[in-house]
């Protein structure tokens, strides 16, 4: 069953950084904010909103052991080809993010999966480890 949405809750600091990084990384794929219905809460997606962004700090949390944990996330994409991860592996990069190795074949998965850790960057608000993914090989 493929999952409808889903969302991430970063610190208010990191909000409008964390959003500009993905919709700048993937912009290509047509990525972009799609509703902002309350302060604090946004929307993203190509057609509907189905990533989710909430601004939060936990009680009795700092925001520097927040930040922390959010660096435990992972969050895939699926790319159409493998071009499309190499781009947004280059538009990440641009936009800040830290690569975690170049695009390529990581056949150690399964054959044809291309991306696993070659298209990996940390978003350079959060540190969030977001991929794009193609299943197709190259």
């Amino acid at each position: 069953m493929p999952a409808d949405h889903f969302s991430l809750t970063v610190p208010e600091s990191a909000f409008e950084g964390l959003i500009t990084f993905l919709t700048t990384s993937l912009a290509h794929f047509g990525f972009k904010e799609m509703t902002h219905p309350t302060p604090g809460v946004v929307g993203l997606g190509e057609v509907i909103p189905y990533f989710w962004i909430k601004s939060y700090l936990p009680e009795g949390l700092s925001e520097k052991a927040f930040l922390n944990l959010l660096k435990t996330n992972h969050v895939a994409f699926t790319a159409e080809n493998s071009e499309q991860v190499n781009q947004f592996h280059a538009a990440a990069l641009k936009a800040g993010g830290t690569c975690n190795g170049p695009p390529g074949l990581r056949q150690e998965y399964h054959a044809g999966y291309y991306g696993a850790y070659g298209a990996f960057v940390r978003d350079p608000a959060c540190g969030v480890n977001f991929e794009v993914v193609c299943h197709l090989g190259e």
